[in-house]
């Protein structure tokens, strides 16, 4: 008997050919006969492309098979708010097209707009809107996430979000082209090979975060507005290149943050006004690797490069360190030079405060510039006197030190070869920011938490600030309290505020209102005089860059991001403060009193809800009693209660006759405030209009869907009609079209008539 064996290649072609057919194409709209997504992909064999026409269709979807799915005229996948909307469970998905929105809210359940749990997917020209994570892939190798719009829950805090794009064990994506906001991070964790490019990360915790990840290329991204923009942890080989990285000032506040990071290259990437440009935590790690910081641009922020920890082998060369507050800032008791075997390298770079010459003329100083300000020495050694870093004290230790050079501080580091001239990559906005904003900043005491509201005559202090202010307004009937006129705010080619123009009469209360990143703080931030800007500000007719000092008296600001010493009692605190601004005792009594802060005097800061801390940075602001108030985002981090008790204390100072400007992004707070809204988006001021008519302005109609008994349905419609407002049936509902400021006259209408409204819900439309 002999057996007959079948070669195995033989074998595998013809069970290839057994299932192969012909891929067909099936189409699916509202109309056509297979209306319904389920049915389409049960119907489809893999390999089949369904064509899915604009209209509504439901989640969650399940795809469990290799297809193409190509939206036209973007449908709508929604998920109702429930669980996952699209789920991929076979390898070599597409989806093209679509608009996916709606997930559930559940982090444990890690709802998302689309869950991919195998590889080769690839999610590309898609809409995902209000989702709780994004785009979630689990070994999902060698997928392709491109140019996507990702927007996450906005209303949730920041905590609460999910993850706009999360990469978990998944080998080789590409990310590329998208525009992700409004959630937690984007996360590449524990995969290899990976290329992140071309990417908007704004509104978010971490821009970017990579943990246990090798081998990976971050080019080309925009990382702006998070609290920190790019964080690279217990990686190796990562590179982190040509990347815009700015306004990055959460509580945390870095544009790119190592730990425990190996072999990384950083270079040609623009770290613009970040808390700290680049903070170093332990790395590199590993006693055989180095760290490579190549022509990147570090400018205008609080601190260039943080040292957390005495780091060897890491090489600083071609970088242009422009106008940081504190260059390079060392946190531990060894400079950042090292020994000769292993230590830094830092060499050719550009530093805005190199005070030598180039007698050759051949770029480089003849001199080696050295960091060697008695001020940071003793900062370094003292951390509590950071709470100068804004203060004229600085400047007056350190000139003293070099006239009388008793004490001579440590180098905290040497380049033997300083460029005279900033390099800025190819490709990448020049940084055109004049040297004067160092001298703006010191000119005034900007303390531990930016409050500005020096005073410079003592014996003025018994006046009322208010009273006199308002006495001078009455000569100058012409000018409005604050004016501004052009106002223009560059990072290089990085247009922040964009030829911005408005005023505030005195006594007013005046919003800027927008999203995260739309322009408010900086807005704030140049009408504080402590960035540079083109056009014009004058606060009471003093222009903010010449006459700084004197507009700054009139102003008092309080952050968003608050800042105190934990271990000082209340009381402390305003003493501390007080004694800084040169205001009277019964100043602090007063507004102790008006603020209800007396029976909170003897606790520490850290025993504080946010709620105190917020009335205590207010007392702060007023001690000088400023006629003018900044706020930026005063209620951002407060809960419903804390908010509407702070907003309460606003109402009657703007009845005192204070004239306030505050940032937010809620819109009921302007509503119940504001005399007028300055609506913002991308540094445009698109609006200049009452409250009333700013969803009218917007493009948007509000509306309320009443729900009453079915008996009364008729007559509650016939009431609302003839008393003039757009009503119609809406399912078992009512829906009335009305004024955002009228939203409670047809329920009262319809109590007056006899009509009891049993719920209500409140929508905005575009």
């Amino acid at each position: 008997m002999h057996k007959f064996c079948i070669p195995s290649t033989i074998l595998s072609v013809v069970l290839w050919l057994t299932t192969l057919h012909a891929s067909q194409t099936i189409q699916v709209s509202p109309d056509a006969p297979i209306n319904s997504l389920d049915i389409a992909i049960e119907k489809a064999n893999a390999g089949d492309t369904i064509k899915v026409y604009s209209g509504q269709y439901l989640g969650p979807l399940k795809i469990n098979k290799a297809l193409t799915l190509i939206g036209y005229d973007w449908p709508v996948v929604d998920g109702k708010n429930q669980g996952v909307v699209i789920e991929f469970l076979a390898s070599n998905i597409h989806l093209k097209g679509f608009v996916i929105k709606n997930s559930g809210i559940s982090l444990s359940k890690e709802d998302a707009g689309i869950s991919v749990n195998a590889p080769n997917a690839v999610i590309e020209n898609n809409r995902i809107q209000h989702v709780l994570f994004g785009i979630y892939l689990r070994q999902a190798h060698h997928a392709i996430i491109r140019n996507n719009e990702i927007s996450g829950k906005e209303e949730l805090a920041i905590p609460r979000r999910g993850d706009l794009v999360r990469v978990w064990y998944s080998d080789s994506v590409l990310i590329e082209n998208n525009n992700i906001q409004h959630g937690r991070d984007v996360i590449i964790w524990f995969s290899k090979g990976s290329i992140l490019r071309k990417n908007k990360m704004t509104n978010a915790r971490y821009g970017v975060h990579f943990m246990y990840s090798d081998d990976c290329i971050i080019e080309d991204n925009i990382s702006m507005g998070n609290s920190v923009g790019v964080y690279l942890m217990y990686s190796r080989r990562l590179i982190l290149k040509h990347n815009t990285i700015a306004y990055n000032r959460g509580a945390t506040g870095f544009g790119i943050g190592l730990k425990d990071f190996d072999d990384g290259i950083l270079t040609e990437n623009l770290i613009v006004d970040n808390q700290i440009g680049i903070f170093v935590d332990n790395s590199p790690r590993e006693v055989e690797s180095s760290m490579y910081y190549v022509g990147n641009v570090i400018a205008y922020n609080d601190v260039g490069i943080s040292l957390l920890s005495f780091i060897l082998r890491s090489h600083v060369t071609g970088n242009s360190f422009i106008e940081n507050y504190e260059q390079v800032a060392i946190n531990s008791s060894s400079n950042a030079n090292g020994n000769e075997l292993g230590g830094n390298q830092w060499k050719n770079n550009y530093w805005s405060d190199y005070a030598g010459y180039d007698q050759n003329d051949d770029g480089n100083g003849d001199i080696a510039y050295k960091s060697e300000k008695l001020f940071e020495n003793l900062m370094a050694q003292h951390r509590k006197l950071r709470l100068f870093i804004y203060s004229p004290a600085i400047q007056a230790i350190d000139f003293a030190a070099k006239t009388f050079p008793l004490v001579k501080p440590t180098p905290k580091l040497t380049d033997p070869n300083p460029k005279m001239k900033p390099y800025i990559p190819a490709g990448l906005a020049s940084v055109n920011l004049p040297t004067q904003w160092r001298l703006i900043i010191v000119a005034f005491s900007l303390f531990i938490f930016g409050v500005i509201t020096l005073r410079f005559s003592r014996k003025s202090r018994k006046r009322k600030r208010s009273e006199s202010t308002f006495e001078l307004r009455a000569d100058q009937n012409a000018e409005p309290m604050i004016q501004v006129t052009n106002l223009i705010k560059r990072f290089g080619k990085l247009i922040a505020v964009n030829n911005v123009s408005f005023f505030v009469e005195g006594g007013d209360a005046v919003a800027f209102w927008g999203s995260n990143g739309a322009g408010k703080t900086t807005v704030l931030r140049c009408l504080l005089g402590i960035i540079p800007q083109e056009g014009k500000i004058h606060i009471n007719g003093f222009d903010v860059l010449k006459a700084g000092k004197e507009a700054r008296e009139l102003i008092g600001f309080v952050p968003q991001e608050i800042s105190f010493h934990d271990n000082l009692s209340v009381k402390e605190t305003l003493e501390f403060y007080a004694q800084l601004k040169k205001t009277s005792p019964e100043s602090i009594e007063s507004w102790i009193e008006k603020l209800g802060l007396k029976p909170h005097l003897s606790k520490t800061i850290k025993e504080l809800s946010g709620g105190m801390k917020q009335k205590l940075a207010l007392a702060i602001a007023l001690l000088a009693d400023p006629p003018i108030l900044f706020l930026d985002e005063p209620t951002a981090n407060l809960d419903m209660h804390s908010r509407d008790d702070f907003l309460e204390l606003l109402t009657l100072l703007k009845k005192e006759g204070k004239t306030i400007v505050f940032s937010s992004h809620r819109l009921e707070e302007v509503f119940s405030f504001a005399d007028r809204v300055l609506i913002l988006d991308q540094g445009n001021l698109i609006a200049d209009c009452p409250p009333t008519e700013v969803y009218e302005r917007l493009g948007k109609q509000s509306f309320l869907l009443l729900y009453v008994s079915q008996k009364q349905r008729d007559s509650a419609i016939k009431i609302l009609g003839e008393k003039g407002f757009a009503v119609s049936q809406n399912g078992v509902g009512i829906k009335v079209k009305v004024d955002s400021h009228r939203k409670g006259q047809p329920i009262s209408m319809l109590a007056a008539e006899g009509i009891s409204v049993n719920n209500f819900e409140y929508e905005i439309e575009k």
